[in-house]
């Protein structure tokens, strides 16, 4: 069921109006124009031409002059919604000489992509169908001859007659004044420019760098060498912790979207990413699942392209604790661990392989140092859950997560991550460090001992003159 994406405009007892418009709810009626830049930028790329059709739920609608459509047009869908004001629902298909036109309402907002024409009266009859499923509409319009229970042919000659429509504008046109602002600045920038004061201050900036750059250079020659930035265990993702965030946010965003399929759900560094690929169903469709509170609300959508064949789900992961943790275990202890592990689990998809990242300081960007480290990555062919996986490891030590997938296709977890290893250059390092810390223990002792040394003969000796001191004073007495 495909929509004719080339019908944008129908002509309704002699006067024609704008279809195929890409309508949006305004969140700001003071500033609705930011938004339209916005959804020009990003979403609909290339729009030249939006309304504004205001009420309960203001909304604008975006179009192309390419497209057939003209500044001064006004758009169907605006005079369908208005004349149908007094219930906030409406799904409709109107005859026209174009095909059927397929406009739907839904909370007093004219819903994207639902403004359409279809060629093909079995398409247009499947798009009605479909939107029936979604109860509580207030308006059920379609051609009396479907035979469709409860509903009701209205033309859309006598909706158009007696409501308003908005018209198409020209967005360039309300830059107008922004693009004289933006000519009179740079005219006085060239003339600025040119100026001869402005050529001597320039000469002079270009000096002062220049002396500055060598006073850097010649402080960075005498400056002592920075220090290593930290190894990477320490500062690792706790993965307890984010196995219990990501599951949850996972699951919050597997809501059942008519219409369209969840492929993939993914927690990559700060961010979890869900994909949906559109089936039968419309953008419409899936911007009213999280309207209506199946999706988180602070989930941000947004599509691949301006036909909405793949819209993308993205929500911040809460703050994720870390720690540090010093590897214990050399390559040949976590491999023995880990098939141990997932031998007798009968896992044959776990894979282990070596590599070395580069650690870089971004205070320090002159020092580069390859850091060995054990990688692995691997698929639960037994779909554990992401907290029933971590509680496998628990033998293993300096360990993270650096993605956790769900495929909703094939039902199963991925997991990739880090196992750091206790190196020969560690080891070593650990126990060069250790002989130090002996070394200055025993020199400390040493030290201690020679000093107590020192004080017990400082006392005997003065024990010794005391004792001198009270013969010579008895012999005083005795010759007195």
């Amino acid at each position: 069921m495909v929509a004719n994406k080339e019908i944008k405009t129908i002509d309704i007892a002699g006067k024609t109006y704008a279809v195929g418009l890409f309508w949006q709810p305004v969140q700001n009626e003071k500033d609705y124009l930011k938004e339209v830049k916005v959804a020009v930028q990003t979403v609909v790329v290339g729009a030249n031409l939006y309304c504004l059709k205001k009420g309960t739920a203001s909304q604008y609608g975006l179009g192309f002059t390419s497209s057939g459509q003209k500044v001064g047009m006004p758009a169907g869908a605006s005079g369908i919604a208005n004349a149908l004001r007094d219930k906030s629902s409406a799904v409709c298909v109107f005859k026209v000489n174009e095909g059927w036109w397929f406009v739907t309402i839904r909370n007093n907002l004219i819903l994207a992509e639902e403004d359409t024409v279809y060629v093909d009266e079995n398409d247009a009859r499947e798009a009605f169908n479909s939107m029936l499923s979604i109860p509580d509409w207030g308006y059920k319009i379609a051609p009396s001859e479907w035979g469709i229970e409860d509903t009701k042919e209205i033309s859309a000659i006598e909706l158009l007659s007696k409501s308003q429509t908005v018209d198409l504008k020209s967005i360039k046109e309300n830059n107008f004044k922004t693009i004289l602002i933006f000519v009179a600045l740079a005219g006085l920038g060239w003339y600025y420019y040119h100026n001869e004061q402005v050529k001597k201050e320039e000469m002079e900036r270009i000096e002062r760098e220049r002396r500055m750059a060598a006073a850097r250079k010649k402080m960075q020659e005498e400056a002592p060498p920075p220090p290593p930035p930290p190894a990477p265990y320490e500062s690792l993702t706790d993965i307890t912790d984010m196995a219990k965030k990501c599951t949850i946010l996972i699951v919050n965003s597997t809501a059942t979207v008519p219409g369209w399929d969840l492929r993939e759900s993914a927690c990559i560094e700060k961010n979890m990413k869900s994909t949906w690929k559109r089936g039968y169903g419309t953008a419409g469709w899936i911007f009213e699942a999280q309207r209506y509170g199946n999706l988180p609300q602070e989930m941000i959508l947004s599509a691949e392209n301006s036909a909405y064949n793949a819209v993308t789900g993205t929500i911040d992961i809460p703050a994720i604790k870390h720690f540090n943790q010093m590897p214990t275990l050399t390559k040949e202890e976590i491999q023995k661990k880990l098939n141990d592990i997932f031998q007798s689990l009968k896992l044959s998809t776990f894979k282990l392989n070596n590599g070395k990242t580069t650690v870089k300081d971004p205070n320090n960007p002159s020092y580069i140092k390859d850091y060995p480290y054990t990688s692995f990555s691997f698929t639960d062919a037994a779909y554990r859950l992401p907290l029933d996986w971590v509680k496998l490891l628990g033998e293993i030590n300096s360990i993270e997560f650096t993605s956790i997938k769900w495929d909703n296709t094939n039902r199963r977890w991925t997991y990739d991550g880090r196992i750091y290893e206790l190196t020969p250059e560690m080891i070593k390092e650990k126990e060069e460090a250790e002989k130090k810390a002996l070394e200055e223990e025993k020199k400390k002792k040493e030290e201690e001992a020679k000093k107590s040394e020192e004080e017990r003969k400082a006392s005997e000796n003065n024990e010794t003159n005391s004792n001198e001191e009270i013969k010579e004073g008895i012999g005083n007495d005795n010759s007195n």
